[in-house]
C-alpha cells in the first residue's frame, strides 16, 4: 500500500511542472473488462517532447483458475459448478508512466511510446449460497508491484478534445497472498503465505492474481 502511495505522489509532484494537462477516460480490456481513468501531464519543459501519466483502473476477473486440478481430475471448476458457488474477483491498479511524443511521422494520430510503474490490488472470493460447504465464504487478496509499456494515439476530434487509443503489456512480481475464510458459524480465520513459503507454488498456479496482462483501451482525452 505504501508503495502505491508513492508512486502516486511523485505522479502529482510531476503534473504540478506540466505546461498542459489532460483528464483521460477509456474503456476495454485489461485482464477482464474495465476502464480508467488518467490524468495526462504534457511538455514537462518547452521543447522536451514527455508527458507523465497518472491513472487509476478497474477490471474484472476470476478469483480462481477453473482449469486448476485439485486432484484425481478434479478441477476447480467442477467443484464451482456442483457446489454452486458464486465466484467474483477484481483487479484495482495505479499507474505512472512515462510518456515520449514521437514527431515527424507524418501520421494524423499523436503516437506515444511509454514506460512505467504499476501498484495492483487484486481480490477476489466465492461464497457458498447452497450451503454445501462448511464454508461460507471465501476471500482471497494480493498487493503486487509491477512494470509496465506500451503506445498511446490520440486522434483529434476538436481541439481540445481527442479519441485515444492505448495498447501495452504489464507484469507484476509475485506477491504474498492473503486468504479469510468464513465458516458456517460465522467465525473467521485469516491465513498469508508468501512467496518464499512451502506451498506458495501451487496456491499462486489456483489464484489469478495478474502476473502478464494486455492492455486494450479506447477512450477520449480533454485537454486544458
Amino acid at each position: 500500500m505504501k508503495k502505491g502511495l508513492l508512486a502516486a505522489l511523485a505522479g502529482f509532484l510531476t503534473l504540478a511542472m506540466a505546461q498542459k494537462f489532460s483528464v483521460e477516460a477509456g474503456a476495454g480490456f485489461y485482464g477482464g473488462f474495465g476502464g480508467q481513468l488518467a490524468v495526462v501531464a504534457e511538455d514537462l519543459a518547452p521543447g522536451l517532447p514527455l508527458g507523465v501519466r497518472l491513472g487509476v483502473g478497474f477490471a474484472t476477473s476470476d478469483a480462481l483458475d477453473d482449469g486448476y486440478d485439485l486432484g484425481g481430475g478434479t478441477t476447480w471448476g467442477d467443484i464451482k459448478e456442483a457446489g454452486e458457488f458464486s465466484e467474483w474477483g477484481q483487479n484495482v491498479t495505479l499507474s505512472l508512466d512515462v510518456l515520449y511524443k514521437l514527431g515527424g511521422l507524418g501520421f494524423p494520430v499523436e503516437v506515444a511510446p511509454y514506460v512505467g510503474v504499476r501498484y495492483n490490488f487484486f481480490s477476489g472470493g466465492y461464497t457458498d449460497p447452497e450451503d454445501n460447504l462448511t464454508i461460507k465464504a471465501e476471500t482471497i487478496s494480493s498487493n503486487q508491484l509491477g512494470l509496465g509499456l506500451g503506445v498511446r494515439a490520440a486522434y483529434s476530434l476538436m481541439p481540445n478534445l481527442s479519441l485515444v487509443g492505448d495498447l501495452g503489456v504489464d507484469y507484476y512480481l509475485k506477491a504474498c497472498i492473503s486468504i479469510e475464510t468464513i465458516d458456517d458459524s460465522g467465525s473467521k480465520t485469516t491465513n498469508t503465505v508468501c512467496p518464499d513459503d512451502s506451498g506458495y507454488d501451487n496456491l499462486d498456479e489456483l489464484v489469478t492474481q495478474p502476473e502478464w496482462v494486455l492492455k486494450l483501451r479506447l477512450g477520449a482525452a480533454y485537454r486544458f
